[in-house]
């Protein structure tokens, strides 16, 4: 009996480690999903946030931001590039050029080719006024502006050389919006590389970046421009020239591809 007794003892003392055991195996089991739910929120805490602009032209303003940062980069490579030319140059100045007359920090900008000069006095015949020419922007040309499904051509505001070349009411029309709430556009005449002529569409674009407190502003040329840049085999990496002038008041554009070898 007492045997027994010992028996029924012992199985109860073991039940009780089982289950002891099994309770503490539990909660390690719940600590252990506890531990890999919170490094899943970290992880996602951590993810960076990216703001989509509550706009139609976000991918756009996508785009715009990668050519600025292409500009960027290629800029601070010419500059590193001079910076590289200038320290390994080791011709003594003239006093001419010591003193910083005669030099530039920049040369000057390409002038209007003489066949431009040629089109634009063809157009004014019959005793119309032209107005001087003025160079609006020379950029080189990305994929982002000759892509079909994009079909402009963009001209950032940093980059634009002369910004009188749109009048103030041009300037203020080209804010607002027609009745379906649409930005309004310029209709101008443009004389192509190959010399022919087309009408495009000048507009412009402000774009809200992602931190949501910058603006980037842009005037667009679309409209005909895929027409425009098929019909002169215009490539990446083609350098082009967008002039401005007038004629009879009437704003009109030139646009010039600058030959490789210059």
């Amino acid at each position: 009996m007492a045997c027994g007794k010992f028996r029924r003892d012992e199985n109860n003392r073991f039940k009780t480690l089982a289950r002891l055991a099994n309770q503490r195996l539990q909660e390690l089991i719940e600590a252990d999903e506890q531990k890999k739910k919170n490094r899943n929120k970290r992880k996602i805490r951590s993810m960076p946030v990216f703001e989509i602009p509550d706009n139609d032209n976000w991918q756009v303003e996508y785009e715009e931001q990668e050519e600025e940062y292409s500009d960027h980069k290629a800029a601070a490579a010419a500059k590193r590039r001079k910076k590289s030319s200038s320290n390994n140059n080791n011709t003594p100045k003239t006093k001419k050029e010591s003193s910083g007359e005669g030099s530039s920090s920049q040369p000057p900008p390409r002038p209007l080719p003489e066949d431009f000069k040629k089109a634009i006095r063809k157009l004014a015949q019959g005793g119309k006024r032209v107005s001087e020419e003025k160079l609006v922007i020379e950029k080189g040309l990305f994929k982002t502006d000759l892509a079909k499904g994009n079909n402009r051509l963009s001209i950032p505001f940093t980059q634009v050389l002369d910004h009188t070349f749109l009048t103030d009411e041009e300037t203020h029309f080209l804010t607002t919006r027609d009745a379906n709430n649409k930005m309004n556009f310029k209709e101008v005449t443009i004389i192509e590389p190959s010399l022919e002529l087309d009408k495009v569409k000048l507009c412009r674009w402000d774009m809200n970046k992602a931190n949501g407190k910058n603006t980037s502003s842009n005037y667009v040329l679309n409209g005909a421009w895929s027409n425009v840049a098929q019909r002169n085999n215009l490539e990446p990496e083609d350098v082009v020239q967008l002039w401005s002038f007038r004629i009879d008041q009437e704003l009109h554009l030139a646009l010039v591809k600058i030959p490789h070898n210059n």
